[in-house]
């Protein structure tokens, strides 16, 4: 075999190892986003606008695919969806949820970005919200991943209580009471409590009046990690092998000692031919010098 043709066969080789290997790491170490809802974006069905604002399904399209829009004259642009939830639509942990959103805007400079959110949001006003400010918009189409944890959560304000009059007496009381009076701890819900009660998907950005621009949206949706298997406790050394890792092995091996002794076999050979023109070479000069 010639050394040129060795050195091929072991290029080839090494080459399929590491191709191999690339593969396995790519299929198993690769963690892939599973879709667990997703908001109809080519209807204008189920959606509620703000005053002054106008939805369509027909002004705008993403490649061949209808895109929910919305345009307003007013100072206000924004609507909200509202969907069913049994409670575990979203799963039990509120680390793992991510929202994935390709929205439009036909003109960034008519939004005011501080003011403006994207949320997921209970009926009762709590929720998972994401300002405007911190998802570097641009004109066209903006592909964004959101993760529920790096969210800000929504806590409803309670209102005040109203002011009402008191006597010289009452006031006293009150101040009486109050030393000895402690307040209650407010009931404040957890951030997986509000992931189990999420009912409402929302946008809300304030804009110029002088100016016109158009938001629309060709996917929403909430996917969450693919499970991945725990790591199992290391199982004590076992003196049999099962028949496919035995026949691993052994091809490993025999491809191992294959290239070991190609190569060997193309070194000696070479070595061999180098020696054989050294003494020829020796030969030569010990004639010449009688």
């Amino acid at each position: 075999m010639k050394p040129q043709n060795a050195f091929k066969l072991l290029s080839e080789f090494l080459l399929l190892l590491l191709i191999s290997a690339g593969l396995c790491a790519a299929f198993y170490g690769k963690a892939e986003l599973e879709k667990i809802f997703e908001i109809p974006a080519a209807s204008k069905d189920g959606w509620t606008v703000t005053e002054e604002t106008v939805i369509s399904s027909e002004s705008v399209r993403s490649s061949e695919s209808a895109a929910v829009s919305f345009t307003s004259d007013s100072q206000i642009i924004g609507a909200e969806y509202r969907f069913a939830n049994p409670g575990d639509l979203f799963g039990t942990d509120s680390l793992s949820p991510v929202l994935k959103i390709r929205v439009f805007i036909s003109d960034i400079t008519a939004l005011k970005g501080e003011k403006g959110t994207i949320a997921f949001l209970c009926d009762d006003g709590s929720g998972f919200s994401w300002s405007a400010e911190d998802l570097t918009l641009k004109n066209g189409w903006n592909d964004l991943t959101l993760n529920f944890r790096t969210a800000e959560t929504v806590i409803p304000q309670k209102p005040l209580p109203e002011e009402t009059e008191f006597s010289e007496e009452d006031a006293e009381e009150t101040e009486e009471t109050e030393e000895i009076t402690e307040e209650e701890p407010e009931n404040v819900k957890t951030a997986d409590e509000i992931l189990a009660g999420l009912t409402i998907f929302s946008f809300r950005f304030e804009k110029s009046p002088v100016k016109d621009t158009t938001v629309a949206f060709s996917e929403i949706s909430v996917n969450t990690h693919g499970k991945q298997e725990e790591p199992k406790a290391p199982e004590p050394l076992k003196d049999d092998l099962t028949a496919p890792a035995l026949i691993v092995s052994l091809t490993i091996a025999a491809a191992t000692i294959a290239a070991v002794l190609i190569l060997s076999a193309v070194y000696a050979k070479k070595e061999i031919k180098r020696r054989k023109r050294e003494a020829k070479k020796r030969r030569a000069e010990q004639q010449t010098n009688e």
